[in-house]
């Protein structure tokens, strides 16, 4: 018995290092491999220093970065970076070929001075070049500042116009997209807004939604109304397209989620307030229809994609929420999703929501359910 015993343990044992043997000795090819600032020329930090008057615990926006834009801003087929900061200036750097990359924000006049919230990279005079479009919220988080537009001048320099263009916006931004959302042939612009007004200091506070459209937490709509000037000029059309529901945007995308030709607009926004999911109605208006087509929604939603992600020619939903790692995080993070608040949040008019991550797979005319 002994014997046996020991020969199991020893044939075991063999086996056991024969498959650690042979996964160590299986080589992967990297998909990605981490390069080094020396190696790239890209030292960009974006440092927070807070203070007594602008600090994270006053004021939500401390939490917010403002992202990373892509383009070829000199269209030499390579991929430039820009990336936007808080406390110090945004930095565009160009990119030189094999992974090299040059930081040409002065010579490019690029400098900012302005709390970024959100970029996007946009041909938007349709000039063949890309522009830049920076959602702002002012200097060191203490006041509001108009947007920005550099519009680029095919020299790697770039003009600020975003006052020329009517897209100076002073609203509390995070994020613009670029459609056509009236197919004239020429790029629109929906503006998401995150704000907190004096009658609701808690975000997480159920009140009657504001559905005025004068809220400072709603969104806007700009349309393009051509070249008049020489250049595009924007016109606020927010109310008259039916824009007329507050939240605290993080994000937002766009897609024909119903397949009638028109594009629709998906808005991801945090705490109480539902997500929007703004259906074209080819009019020039918009209807919100959250309720219809989802069962339910993230919570606190902190951003959105849209993507066929089962090859059925239509497009999903995907919304991340503030999801902790771990199950005692969850848990402890969960105190205030009880039934009596879901009872008065469906009372007030919110549609049901749940801190998770979801994937809404789209059915067709029954775009409803959470997978």
């Amino acid at each position: 018995m002994k014997r046996t015993s020991f020969l199991f343990v020893g044939l075991a044992t063999s086996l056991l290092l024969f498959v650690i043997a042979g996964c160590r000795g299986e080589k992967k090819d990297r998909q990605f491999s981490k390069l080094s600032s020396s190696e790239t020329g890209i030292n960009f930090r974006n440092d927070i220093r807070d203070n007594d008057s602008s600090n994270s615990f006053i004021n939500e926006f401390g939490y917010m970065g403002g992202g990373v834009g892509i383009g070829d801003f000199n269209n030499d087929g390579k991929k430039d970076i820009f990336f936007t900061a808080n406390q110090s200036s945004s930095r565009l750097y160009v990119n030189e070929g094999n992974l090299q990359f040059k930081d040409i924000t002065e010579m490019a006049g690029l400098t900012t001075s302005v709390w970024a919230t959100g970029v996007s990279i946009v041909d938007i005079n349709n000039d063949g070049y890309d522009d830049i479009y920076i959602c702002t919220y002012g200097k060191n988080l203490l006041r509001r500042s108009p947007n920005l537009l550099y519009i680029n001048q095919k020299n790697l320099t770039f003009k600020e116009e975003a006052a020329a263009y009517g897209l100076a916006d002073t609203s509390y931004s995070s994020q613009a997209t670029f459609l056509d959302y009236d197919r004239d042939g020429d790029l629109d612009m929906f503006l998401v807004n995150y704000s907190f007004n004096n009658s609701n200091v808690n975000a997480n506070n159920i009140v009657t939604k504001d559905l005025s459209g004068h809220s400072p937490a709603n969104d806007r709509l700009y349309r393009n109304d051509g070249n008049g000037q020489g250049h595009p000029v924007f016109t606020d059309v927010s109310l008259e397209a039916g824009i007329k529901e507050d939240g605290y945007g993080l994000g937002v995308t766009v897609s024909d989620f119903n397949g009638d030709g028109w594009p629709d607009i998906y808005v991801a926004n945090d705490f109480v307030s539902n997500d929007n999911l703004w259906q074209n109605n080819g009019d020039g208006t918009f209807t919100n229809r959250i309720a219809t087509a989802l069962r339910h929604q993230s919570y606190s939603s902190m951003g959105v994609d849209a993507a066929d992600m089962n090859n059925d020619g239509l497009s999903d939903i995907v919304t991340l929420d503030m999801l902790p790692e771990y199950n005692e995080r969850k848990k402890t993070s969960f105190f205030f999703m009880n039934y009596e608040r879901y009872q008065a949040e469906r009372f007030k008019g919110y549609e049901p929501q749940f801190m998770r991550n979801m994937l809404q797979h789209n059915n067709g005319n029954r775009f409803r359910g959470d997978t």
